[in-house]
């Protein structure tokens, strides 16, 4: 019983860890990024793609300006487009 229960709680805290930091990405050195639609970019690192932003509260245009707040980024940290600060609402490593 003793080893069913500390399993558990094994997995448990696996899948919390894991879970976690799905939603992160680190974007130091990014130099560049794509626009894919009015509220998704994808960041690159050199020509190396690292990870896809979904921006849904913020329009993103083809000339829009965008500074990177800080290199670790999760889910729900904020992003600066064209001077307005905006919630990253999924972020994807690639």
């Amino acid at each position: 019983m003793k080893k069913i229960l500390l399993f558990l709680v094994v997995l448990f805290l696996f899948a919390a860890f894991t879970k976690a930091w799905a939603g992160c990405a680190n974007l130091s050195g990014a130099n560049k990024w794509e626009r894919i639609d009015t509220h998704t970019i994808i960041i690159y690192r050199g020509s190396n793609a690292i990870a896809l932003l979904k921006i849904p509260y913020c329009y993103i245009y083809p000339s829009s300006n965008i500074r990177i707040i800080k290199e670790n980024v999760c889910n729900w940290d904020k992003i600066i487009i064209d001077d307005e600060a905006c919630d990253i609402r999924n972020v994807e490593r690639l």
